[in-house]
């Protein structure tokens, strides 16, 4: 025969004992005062108990991680690092584009392009825009309007290491909507970077999806690149010149920052 199921009874669980926080936190901080770097201990304070080894290795653990809040400073130091929004980056040059804001009747942007077809920069009104390129001589475009698009030319030579600015700016003018100001070093006081430039934040655009609307005007933007070299070629230097940017035009991160 099948014996009889005998039924048990399950002991209740032994009481949890609590613990106040506020007397377990302050005796761990008195005993990290008094550790030595390096010094690791389980003692416990009388008023404090514990029944397991886990839970001596957990209080160990707070005391381990109390004894490094005294070493400390009461606020932390971050590194500090030079503000590069204007610094060129290593290796490369810095354009900088900057169109003060300007009353008036129609916000017809600037898109700045480079020879490839690549977007650099969209300059709407009174927008400060960045731009890393590569060092060199380079012949860069820049396109108004879209029906149709006119485009002139901005002869770009720049050293490694140096930041260059372009002012641009609005006119009633069909064949040249855009007025190009080359920002020379030579002609700032003391040769100092332009305090009105750096405190300006740049503007980030959607460059994807300017070089996008560059392929698909491609067609129309071409000729008139063209035509634009054509009468480049015949200008005098003093035009020329205008629009052109030199080596030294520029400046470098030590002098871009303030002191």
């Amino acid at each position: 025969m099948t014996p009889p199921i005998q039924y048990y009874e399950k002991p209740d669980p032994p009481p949890v004992r609590l613990v106040d926080v506020a007397n377990v936190v302050e005796p761990v901080r008195k005993a990290a005062a008094l550790l030595e770097p390096g010094e690791a201990t389980c003692e416990i304070d009388h008023t404090m108990w514990l029944e397991t080894r886990t839970a001596c290795v957990a209080m160990w653990a707070l005391v381990m991680a109390a004894s490094s809040l005294p070493s400390m400073p009461a606020r932390t130091q971050l590194p500090t690092t030079v503000d590069s929004r204007y610094a060129a980056p290593p290796g490369r040059a810095l354009l900088v584009f900057t169109r003060p804001r300007r009353r008036q009747a129609s916000e017809v942007p600037f898109r700045i392009v480079d020879r490839a077809g690549k977007c650099l920069a969209v300059l709407r009104n009174g927008v400060q825009a960045v731009a890393p390129v590569w060092p060199g001589k380079q012949m860069l475009m820049v396109v108004t309007g879209s029906a149709p698009p006119t485009v002139q030319l901005l002869l770009a030579k720049m050293s490694a290491g140096k930041t260059y600015i372009v002012r641009l700016g609005a006119r009633v003018n069909v064949k040249n909507p855009a007025e190009i100001e080359v920002v020379r070093r030579e002609d700032q006081p003391l040769e100092a970077f332009p305090a009105a430039i750096r405190e300006t934040l740049p503007v980030e655009a959607d460059l994807r999806r300017c070089t996008e609307w560059v392929s698909w005007k491609r067609t129309k933007i071409e000729p008139r690149a063209e035509r634009a070299k054509r009468a480049w070629d015949e200008a005098d230097d003093v035009r020329r010149n205008a629009h052109t940017i030199r080596r030294n035009d520029g400046w470098t991160a030590s002098e871009v920052v303030p002191p």
